[in-house]
């Protein structure tokens, strides 16, 4: 059987010049029977918006939320400014009803977009076609690093430990989903008393299309931020079929295989 090697996307980004924004923003696709957890700010007016919900409604039994409604919007105001207990908050929005568990974080105020399933699909789907693969592949490392959720795209943010390396600490902390694409944003630490140099490729497996490491260098007690894009599992299955059926590899004239390929490093200006 013939084995497919997909290239490897080596997407090294102007940091310097790309600023995070210094409004927080997360995405969430609203599933009914499901519970969505987000972080909201302590101290900071949060604001919810369901732009395409038609009728909304908000609800909740706390006595620490101060719940206001304006057009697509549900504003959250944290009474207690030092609570850190979860709050729920029921939405009301279209046909469904939606439970957020909001979060109490000592961070800035949020912006949150609250999607549908369907809404969330068809705008990734629209994004990912105005791009061609390698250019979606870096915008997507790129919003991953200024935390700004391509059109569509839902981000959900995650504390799951993912190590693989002795004398290291790996967690993955935030995953950004489309209609075929998918990215994850992992912390890397140096747990050691000796300085480690990490690479792109030492992050590439099955599936992984592009990675872009922040510092390469992490002296002992460092960190770095490691950006990871390749295709949601369900595209994943869908290309498996394809290739099951490539009427090249019945006629014996496909891909031979080969190595991971490293494409040309993003330019900083772009």
């Amino acid at each position: 059987m013939k084995k497919y090697i997909l290239p490897l996307m080596i997407i090294a980004l102007g940091v310097g010049l790309l600023a995070p924004s210094a409004q927080a923003l997360q995405t969430v696709t609203l599933t009914e029977g499901t519970t969505q957890f987000v972080e909201i700010s302590q101290k900071d007016l949060n604001v919810i918006k369901v732009p395409t919900a038609g009728s909304l409604k908000a609800y909740t039994t706390s006595r620490v939320l101060d719940v206001k409604m304006e057009g697509d919007s549900i504003y959250v105001n944290l009474t207690d400014k030092v609570n850190t207990q979860p709050q729920e908050l029921f939405v009301v929005a279209g046909s469904g009803t939606y439970l957020l568990m909001l979060m109490p974080k000592g961070i800035p105020a949020e912006l949150i977009v609250a999607r549908t399933p369907s809404e969330t699909v068809q705008d990734a789907e629209v994004w990912e076609k105005s791009h061609d693969h390698v250019t979606g592949l870096k915008e997507l490392i790129k919003a991953m690093y200024l935390e700004i959720p391509p059109m569509g795209f839902s981000m959900t943010k995650e504390r799951k430990d993912v190590t693989n390396w002795l004398g290291t600490q790996r967690q993955l902390v935030a995953r950004y989903t489309g209609a075929s694409m998918e990215g994850e944003v992992h912390v890397l630490k140096n747990l050691s008393d000796k300085p480690i140099r990490v690479t792109e490729n030492e992050f590439y497996s099955r599936g992984i299309l592009a990675v872009s490491v922040e510092n390469h260098d992490i002296p002992p007690g460092g960190s770095t931020m490691i950006y990871i894009a390749g295709n949601t599992a369900s595209q994943r299955d869908v290309d498996k079929t394809t290739k099951r059926y490539n009427p090249l590899n019945v006629l014996g004239t496909g891909n031979k295989g080969g190595a991971a390929v490293v494409t040309k490093p993003l330019d900083k200006g772009k």
